[in-house]
């Protein structure tokens, strides 16, 4: 028999479908989505002229064009001038108002702002109405300053599209039109950085959706004829140098621009990630100079491997994402992972990792050795790091 290491094939558990969330999720995570992007570090300081500079500036700091969002961003600095985290949510139905917005300023003030911004993005009935939602507005600023955390800006704009209306909520009534997203210069560093920046979520979420599901199929067909083979013969079980040879070949060719999924390239990589300790050795391939290759190889598994095979290539893809500060793609390819194997472990370690605002240096340090993760999650811990 092969080896207990080698998950050939693991399925969920019955009476869980891949598109449902595990029992143990609660209810509160499936109704919110959050990102989160570390402004860039390098450089010269990047200057933020006014308000609606401010409010273009979020589809850089967050990867995409936020549709219905409360959006924070945290600030430090002398003057409050420096960009910190930047945290996305759904807005919010009337009942849960309160609810989103302490969890929303809970998970701003990991990173220990000195100020915030509060913008709130959404669609406004008419001009002469108040400004929509309020109440939520007011729920947030009352919990940052509960913890001594000045809003500096608080304001609403219909969309971050070019030419769209902003309004602050604040005594001084400010209006105006939003300049281009494209022509502030935090995009401009961002898409220097080799970063894109798109037009929604959905098509963050088209980055790691399954492509033809023939082919998929076809795919899941023949790992299964795979996996017996294997059972007939173990002795021709391949071990985790193997596996991992074949993952950095693979990687290899992504660098070079060369990488060719066919049937056979893409069942060998399923089979040698099925190894957790080939897995396990394939996250340090998202610290290393082929880091990019990486990321742009277990991008185009998650898109070609059958469930549960899948969630393996996407949480490596999350891990790549939150080493780069990139939460909205981290929170799409867990998204991913969780649907192709509701229950899969890295994925419950990584979505803790995400939802605690974990820096990606800390991230690093855990990856490389230096340090260990600690925290409240169940799967956190060494032995918990398997499936």
């Amino acid at each position: 028999m092969p080896s207990d290491e080698h998950r050939r094939l693991a399925r969920p558990a019955a009476g869980t479908h891949p598109g449902t969330p595990p029992p143990d999720t609660p209810p509160d995570s499936r109704r919110r989505e959050r990102t989160r992007r570390r402004a860039p570090a390098a450089g010269p300081p990047i200057r933020v002229q006014d308000t609606a500079e401010l409010i273009a500036t979020v589809p850089a700091l967050i990867g995409y064009h936020p549709r219905e969002s409360l959006v924070l961003i945290a600030t430090d600095g002398p003057a409050g001038g420096r960009i910190g985290l930047t945290l996305r949510a759904d807005l919010p139905p009337p009942q849960h108002v309160e609810l989103v917005a302490a969890d929303a300023v809970d998970s701003l003030l990991m990173d220990e702002p000195a100020g915030a911004v509060v913008i709130v993005l959404g669609e406004r009935s008419g001009d002469a109405d108040p400004l929509p939602h309020a109440e939520l507005v007011e729920e947030v600023v009352e919990a940052l300053a509960g913890h001594g955390v000045e809003p500096y800006v608080v304001a609403w704009a219909e969309s971050t599209e070019s030419g769209a209306p902003w309004a602050c909520y604040g005594r001084c009534r400010c209006v105006g039109v939003l300049p281009d997203p494209a022509g502030t210069v935090v995009a401009a560093s961002v898409v220097a950085g080799g970063q894109v920046i798109r037009a929604d979520r959905t098509e963050l979420e088209r980055m790691v959706a399954p492509a033809d599901p023939a082919r998929v199929r076809r795919r899941a067909r023949l790992l299964v004829a795979r996996q017996d083979a294997a059972l007939d013969r173990p002795e021709s079980a391949a071990g985790p140098v193997d596996g991992l040879a074949v993952v950095d070949a693979a990687v290899a060719a992504a660098a070079d621009g060369a990488l060719v999924l066919d049937d056979r390239t893409v069942l060998d990589l399923a089979w040698a990630l099925s190894d957790i300790r080939v897995r396990d050795a394939a996250l340090l391939r998202n610290l290393g100079p082929a880091a990019a290759a990486a990321e742009q190889l277990w991008a185009a598994l998650a898109r070609e491997l059958p469930d549960p095979e899948a969630a393996e290539a996407a949480a490596l893809l999350a891990v790549a994402a939150l080493l780069r500060g990139d939460g909205a793609l981290a929170n799409v390819s867990l998204d991913r992972a969780q649907r192709a194997w509701p229950g899969h472990r890295l994925t419950r370690l990584l979505r803790w990792a995400a939802e605690a605002g974990v820096r990606p240096d800390q991230l690093r340090g855990w990856l490389s050795g230096d340090a260990a993760p600690t925290g409240r999650s169940e799967g956190v811990g060494a032995g918990e790091r398997g499936a």
